[in-house]
């Protein structure tokens, strides 16, 4: 069985931290490129990644895959609406 209330109560045992800041970053994809491409990239250069357009994104806690997600815009700003929580046993670095 699985247990849904698990965000909730790693919330809870998380308040007295309450805070603290936290790194998050969100990784829209990545690609290995040759060296000569590398030396050869200038401004307006395009980089292929891997995802997918429309590919759900990584999202780090401190380093460490929190959840995945999909890129919004909000007003003038890109967003990250999360889709997925990884339980904390799957969670890794």
């Amino acid at each position: 069985m699985t247990d849904l209330n698990w965000p909730r109560d790693l919330r809870g045992r998380l308040s007295r931290l309450g805070k603290a800041g936290l790194e998050v970053a969100v990784e829209l994809g990545r690609t290995r490129l040759p060296l000569e491409q590398v030396v050869n990239l200038e401004p307006g250069s395009l980089v292929e990644l891997e995802k997918l357009s429309g590919q759900a994104v990584d999202v780090r806690v401190n380093g460490t895959l929190f959840g995945r997600g999909e890129i919004v815009v909000v007003g003038e700003q890109m967003a990250v609406r999360m889709t997925e929580l990884l339980r904390p046993e799957e969670m890794k670095g």
